[in-house]
């Protein structure tokens, strides 16, 4: 797919830019509307002080298939001015970004290219839009606000947005749970396209695998007072995306009950099976970490959802230091059900 025709634009201060889909060839002129970008311009789109974009980075952000990853440039001549993106993270969930070379920020750019990437969005079904935007740029977030009705959750020092695009379709059953826990701030994305561009991710993560289905998911099958979020949310998007679903437990030896965690893993994953999914279970001995990544990584996983709750048998009251660890080293992406 070639992501829709170009457009010459006028802007607001009467100026004309071309908008067209990014390509290939770009990868030149995108390193140079990198360089000339300010280092506060950089720090607030990337959030990381990247100094220049790797050959692996510009792979990324030109070779898109204007499908689950779109990409639209603004040219003044032969310049890149502007670039608006969307990366499909659910069926009808994608997150956003947007960066506008310095001396063309409040001229009319960033408004032009997400109108147009709203409407890609739409041609290619997506619903929603999610973006993680600095506290700071409270002028991204007052532009990424005016796209529809939106949801703030402050994140540290970030503001998580979740936006519902105008002309929604019908939501697929499948996928209602999720993404009414995108919305409702339980589940949630521990990480994000930013990352990915600036090459905080694990070193064995596929470059392009961002922009490919989870066609595989790892669920850490932690379960407290009956309750066991990251199974219920694995398995909403087993069923929509049609993955492949493995369910991790572990045991310490001496310590754990393994006869009756086994028999709990099984029952889950009777039950999921009943439902019509794809699953394997794996009862492993040792580190719950070590367990969930070891999985993830011979499976070739595009998604590993855990339960912030959970803790090691060993340190109980380390609960939340367990997902650090885990996204300290997935080879994937991570979402916090909770």
């Amino acid at each position: 797919m070639t992501g829709g025709a170009a457009e010459h634009v006028q802007l607001c201060d009467g100026a004309s830019v071309l908008i067209r889909p990014i390509r290939p060839e770009d990868r030149g002129r995108l390193r140079k509307g990198f360089d000339r970008l300010s280092e506060h311009s950089r720090y607030l789109r990337f959030q990381a002080p990247l100094s220049t974009l790797s050959d692996k980075q510009l792979s990324y952000l030109t070779e898109v298939d204007h499908h689950d990853h779109e990409a639209l440039l603004a040219l003044d001549g032969d310049e890149i001015v502007g670039v608006a993106r969307f990366v499909r993270v659910t069926n009808r969930v994608a997150e956003c970004a947007i960066v506008v070379a310095d001396e063309w920020q409040g001229r009319g750019v960033a408004t032009a290219l997400l109108e147009r990437l709203v409407k890609r969005a739409g041609e290619e079904g997506v619903e929603r839009f999610t973006a993680l935007v600095l506290a700071e740029n409270a002028e991204a977030v007052r532009l990424l606000e005016r796209l529809g009705d939106t949801e703030q959750r402050r994140v540290g020092s970030q503001v998580e947005l979740d936006i519902a695009l105008p002309a929604q379709r019908e939501t697929s059953p499948q996928l209602k749970l999720v993404l009414g826990s995108t919305a409702r701030g339980l589940l949630i994305p521990a990480r994000s396209m930013w990352r990915q561009v600036a090459d905080y991710t694990h070193a064995r993560r596929r470059a392009q695998a961002v922009t490919e289905p989870a066609n595989v998911i790892v669920a850490h099958a932690y379960s407290l007072d009956g309750a066991a979020p990251a199974i219920d949310i694995a398995a909403e998007l087993a069923a929509a995306r049609r993955s492949h679903l493995h369910l991790v437990d572990t045991y310490w030896p001496l310590l754990s009950d393994r006869s009756g965690i086994d028999r709990r893993l099984s029952a889950a994953s009777e039950e999921l099976r009943r439902r019509g999914l794809t699953v394997s279970i794996h009862l492993i001995g040792g580190d719950t970490v070590d367990a969930v990544i070891d999985v993830a990584e011979q499976t070739d996983a595009g998604l590993i959802v855990i339960d912030p709750r959970a803790a090691s048998l060993l340190t109980p009251w380390r609960a939340y230091a367990l997902p650090a660890r885990v996204c300290a080293r997935a080879p994937c992406d991570v979402l916090l059900a909770k």
